[in-house]
């Protein structure tokens, strides 16, 4: 019996990952339920340090339907190759999960997409690609 309860607990960790947490200690989770799709122009790319659950690429994208709207792609490690193809005024669509943080709001990209180039980051229950990596 306990042969096969410990892999199993090794296994249902790995499927069902710890929620990140923000500065002031809030969870920042995927959740499919708070999806949008954001259409819009991106305005700035940028390298986050803080807070450490969001810490990497950042993109802004001004949307006629949502405004100003930060985007988190994922950690510099995993995107920072791909952004290249997301200039400023590049024109994207983002679906994701709009989460709310201590301070803003912003949405875990699931994927962005520029004309025929699609960048896959999470998959549809929101698991991030990079960890897969390592």
């Amino acid at each position: 019996m306990r042969t096969t309860f410990v892999p199993l607990v090794i296994c249902l960790m790995w499927l069902c990952p710890a929620p990140a947490r923000d500065d002031e200690g809030s969870d920042i989770r995927y959740d499919p339920a708070t999806v949008v799709d954001v259409d819009g122009y991106v305005t700035e790319i940028r390298e986050v340090a803080t807070p450490a659950s969001l810490r990497g690429i950042h993109l802004s994208i001004t949307s006629e339907r949502s405004g100003e709207v930060d985007v988190y792609l994922g950690p510099a490690s995993f995107v920072r190759d791909f952004v290249e193809n997301f200039g400023k005024r590049s024109q994207v669509q983002v679906v994701g999960s709009k989460v709310k943080t201590a301070n803003t709001s912003c949405v875990l990209a699931r994927l962005v997409r520029k004309g025929t180039t699609t960048l896959y980051l999470r998959d549809e229950r929101g698991n991030p690609f990079w960890t897969r990596t390592t």
